[in-house]
């Protein structure tokens, strides 16, 4: 068996999509046959220090989107909103203002069915973990990814 098809076998996305993790995230994580749930609890997290509480845009001037977020960080819902050309500028810009400081330094999707997987390569002082996202809406999905990055880097 060559070394893709045993990463594969190993690999929990795989096993549950059929399809492979991006190839730099594959090479870097050791899996040791983690179930789906384990996965999930470790590059997508639903609990940590900042939780998403409603996300909208709006089309704004010159090709830009106006963006509406609140988020939970502790016991206390804070609103942001920022115009950009993208989700993801808008959101890191958002997390910056918060206090969420993360560098975002690899970015994959993935359609799966009816929805898609985002994962990203995150880094904040000198620590990068990787970080999925799942959503029907692709920037909903980008957006949980970066979230669930965040909430993994400043824990």
């Amino acid at each position: 068996m060559n070394a893709f098809a045993s990463t594969l076998a190993t690999d929990p996305f795989h096993a549950r999509f059929g399809c492979a993790l991006p190839r730099t995230m594959r090479d870097e994580i050791t899996w040791q046959h983690m179930s789906w749930t384990n996965f999930t609890d470790r590059f997508s997290p639903t609990t940590g220090p900042l939780r998403l509480g409603s996300w909208t845009a709006d089309s704004a001037a010159g090709g830009r989107t106006a963006f509406d977020a609140t988020f939970g960080v502790g016991d206390t819902i804070i609103a942001c909103a920022a115009t950009t050309y993208g989700p993801i500028e808008a959101l890191t810009s958002m997390l910056h203002n918060a206090g969420f400081r993360i560098e975002i330094l690899s970015f994959h999707q993935q359609i799966i069915g009816d929805e898609t997987a985002t994962f990203v390569l995150t880094e904040h002082d000198g620590r990068r973990e990787w970080s999925m996202g799942m959503d029907t809406d692709a920037h909903l999905s980008a957006v949980r990814a970066v979230i669930a990055g965040a909430n993994i880097l400043h824990r």
